[in-house]
C-alpha cells in the first residue's frame, strides 16, 4: 500500500516539474503537448471544428478579429491585452508546427503556439484567426538563424503573437 503512495507522489512530482518547464519560443526540446493535442502522422488533432474550419489550442474567446495589416500600422496600440487577429498563413514551422506566419496586406506577424502547448498542421496555408497577446520583437542573430533552420525567412524586427487559440479555415 505504501508503494502505491510513493509511486503516486513521484508521478505527481514529475507532472508538476513538466508543467513548470514552460520555456520561451527559442527551442524545440521535449515539449509534450497536453492530452488531446498530440501530433499524429496526419498532423495535430483539432480540439473542435466549426465555422468552416478547425480549432487548435484552447477554446477561442468570442472576439472581433483585427487584420494584421491594420495592427501593423500602430502595433503599440494593440499590445496591452490578448485579442483576436486574422490573416493568411504563409509559413509554418516544419519541425513541430509550433509557429506560423500570418500575412495581410503586405504586413506579417509570427504566431507562436503558447508555451509549445499545441501545434498546427505543417501544411496549413489558409485564412486563420488567432487569439493571443501581440508584441513587437527585435530578433538577434541566433533567433534569426534558428527560425531560418525551421524553414522561415525572418526579419530583424517582427510582430509576434503568443497564441492560446487558433482557428484555420478548411483545417
Amino acid at each position: 500500500m505504501q508503494k502505491k503512495w510513493i509511486i503516486a507522489g513521484l508521478v505527481a512530482a514529475l507532472a508538476a516539474a513538466a508543467q513548470a518547464h514552460e520555456g520561451g519560443h527559442d527551442g524545440h526540446g521535449a515539449h509534450a503537448p497536453p492530452a488531446g493535442h498530440e501530433a499524429t502522422p496526419a498532423g495535430p488533432t483539432p480540439i473542435a471544428t466549426g465555422n468552416g474550419g478547425a480549432y487548435y489550442g484552447a477554446p477561442m474567446p468570442k472576439s472581433d478579429a483585427l487584420a494584421i495589416a491594420d495592427v501593423a500600422r500602430a502595433p503599440d496600440a494593440h499590445t496591452a491585452a490578448p485579442q483576436a487577429f486574422k490573416g493568411r498563413i504563409t509559413e509554418v514551422c516544419q519541425n513541430k508546427g509550433c509557429w506560423m506566419v500570418l500575412e495581410d496586406g503586405g504586413a506579417y506577424a509570427r504566431v507562436f503556439m503558447s508555451g509549445h502547448s499545441f501545434s498546427v498542421p505543417k501544411d496549413a496555408r489558409n485564412q486563420a484567426i488567432v487569439y493571443g497577446k501581440l508584441s513587437v520583437k527585435q530578433l538577434d542573430a541566433k533567433e534569426i538563424e534558428h527560425l531560418a533552420s525551421e524553414g522561415s525567412t525572418p526579419q530583424q524586427q517582427e510582430l509576434q503573437i503568443d497564441a492560446t487559440s487558433v482557428w484555420i479555415a478548411g483545417g
